[in-house]
């Protein structure tokens, strides 16, 4: 597998790059990604084969991460125990109902018509409903441990698995569908872990921010290998992948300077 490093998403307007730190990014066709934004508290419809924006919105606080409910709606995880839906045009987003929860979350993802949540405090993960009432929960209690420090991004894959990225206890834990703890993963490769992507089955895309490195985790074995570390790929943050175009997307930082940075995949 190889990374051949494009045009930056976000390079039309340096004012996006200066200013705005995005926080994650997430596909939603052949041609259009979303991407999340505080600094300036928001998100951007974006054009990814043009790189250019379509649409923007502003969220009523500080969005922490995004996920996709169906091709028209979208979930933001907000400061401020709220989680914003927008809805998805085709040159338009537009602001739907804020949900309120009773935790301050920060990553967020789907699961069966579900939404999944983590929160930092106190660090753990939960399954609701989209009216906000709550399935399961896992936390340091409950698992009789210290299973998680500073959980942040999560992502689901298709065969029903939650895993979720700690940036502070350098892991990748995999939860089945109720947040039955199936595997830890930890290795010397996976440090300041931050977004976490299901690339093909047993196969996590992994951003590692202090080693400046994206990862392929086999899930099945917990072996690793560094597939882009290079001086170009900056503090990577967030990561999205887009199978029609072959495309990754990753939410960068270098300097001050931040971007959306495209790798063909060949």
């Amino acid at each position: 597998m190889k990374f051949e490093q494009q045009e930056d998403l976000m390079s039309t307007n340096p004012y996006y790059r200066n200013r705005i730190s995005f926080s994650d990014v997430v596909v939603v066709s052949s041609n259009k990604v979303l991407v999340c934004g505080f600094g300036g508290n928001t998100v951007h419809l974006m054009d990814s084969i043009a790189s250019r924006e379509v649409a923007a919105v502003r969220m009523p606080d500080e969005p922490r991460s995004i996920c996709l409910i169906n091709a028209g709606m979208a979930a933001v995880s907000l400061n401020g125990k709220k989680v914003q839906f927008i809805k998805i045009g085709r040159d338009t987003l537009t602001l739907n109902h804020v949900l309120e929860v009773g935790k301050d979350i920060y990553g967020i993802t789907t699961l069966y018509n579900n939404l999944v949540a983590s929160s930092i405090y106190p660090p753990g993960v939960e399954i609701m409903t989209m009216e906000g009432k709550v399935v399961c929960t896992i936390d340091n209690t409950m698992a009789g441990r210290t299973l998680f420090k500073r959980p942040i991004y999560l992502s689901n894959s298709k065969d029903g698995y939650v895993y979720v990225s700690d940036s502070e206890n350098n892991t990748v834990t995999k939860l089945d569908n109720r947040l039955n703890v199936l595997r830890n993963h930890t290795d010397p490769s996976l440090r300041n872990i931050g977004g976490i992507l299901p690339f093909s089955r047993d196969q996590l895309l992994v951003c590692c921010q202090n080693k400046t490195s994206i990862v392929l985790l086999n899930t099945l074995t917990g072996n690793t290998t560094v597939l882009v570390a290079q001086d170009g790929l900056g503090t990577p943050y967030a990561l999205a992948y887009c199978h029609t175009q072959r495309k990754l997307f990753v939410s960068s930082k270098k300097f001050f300077s931040t971007n959306i940075l495209t790798y063909k995949i060949v």
